[in-house]
């Protein structure tokens, strides 16, 4: 082949494939939904260096907010609840499909807000964890808590490496109102979330929206027991103890030394509500 009909054929190729190539995202997953009654929905999330956390045409995403909602199961990542509660403003945009931005390994991604419409709970969803077994994802997440309010209003945390599916009913939360909103039809859509992340995903996410000095937590790490005191008189009404999935391990009242000596080694995340302050999370190691 003369070198000129190379140059040629590679011109023609490259014409024909940048499209696809410019439309290919870093890595994308579908999540899948069905309610009690068996009706069904899909969604597609991903990241890509290009991604955005509004509608990216580039990436075949399409703003549906304007096609009325399946009356059986209707799932959406949308700006609702963000829009509603942070700016006092309807959401923008509707979509089955967000490619939102890559940022480096062990940075918190966009968090994805996915609206639920159904009568009939409880819903599951499933997913494919083997494609999160990877050192920049194991740590992404699926959960009935908006992310930086984690393990302080109940709720559920789904790590999407650790397994396929999670069957859940609309959200209760413990100190706050309700993740959900009613839209122009009057209907009550609930809302749950979808991040991606690392390991440290909800540790480093805990640590940067409550780290205060309001509470001190002594010896740390510790093999037998722990105390809790409240600074600046803080009076300390409740305490929570779970694993670093969510698991409730320990509730006590009005109490501030807690025993752990039968709890397995590992890292802990201690809840502390006082009378008059917000709840407060830290991280204790038990070996």
């Amino acid at each position: 082949m003369n070198q000129k009909l190379f140059r040629v054929l590679w011109v023609v190729s490259f014409l024909i494939f940048a499209p696809i190539i410019t439309q290919a995202q870093e890595f994308s997953f579908k999540m899948f939904f069905e309610d009690s009654a068996g009706n069904r929905d899909t969604i597609t999330i991903g990241y890509d260096p290009s991604g955005t956390d509004g509608i990216d045409p580039q990436f075949g995403e399409i703003n549906i907010i304007d096609v009325p909602l399946n009356t059986s199961l209707d799932v959406r990542i949308t700006d609702e609840w963000n829009n509603r509660f942070i700016s006092n403003i309807p959401g923008s945009f509707h979509t089955k499909k967000q490619i939102v931005e890559q940022k480096n390994c062990g940075d918190v991604f966009t968090v994805n807000s996915i609206d639920i419409f159904t009568d009939n709970w409880p819903v599951t969803a499933s997913w494919d964890s083997t494609l999160f077994a990877d050192t920049c994802l194991e740590g992404s997440l699926f959960t009935s808590v908006m992310p930086y309010g984690w393990w302080d209003t109940g709720g559920f945390i789904s790590l999407l490496a650790n397994t396929n599916s999670v069957s859940f009913i609309p959200n209760e939360p413990v100190y706050v109102e309700t993740y959900s909103y009613i839209n122009n039809n009057n209907d009550t859509i609930d809302v749950f979330w979808q991040t991606f992340g690392d390991s440290t995903l909800f540790i480093v996410s805990i640590k940067d929206l409550y780290d205060t000095p309001d509470i001190n937590i002594y010896p740390n790490p510790s093999d037998s027991k722990i105390t809790i005191e409240a600074k600046n008189d803080g009076f300390i009404k409740h305490i929570y103890i779970r694993d670093i999935t969510g698991k409730l391990y320990k509730e006590y009242e009005f109490n501030k030394v807690i025993v752990i000596s039968d709890l397995p080694s590992g890292i802990y995340l201690v809840q502390v509500l006082s009378m008059k302050d917000k709840p407060v999370t830290r991280k204790v190691i038990v070996y």
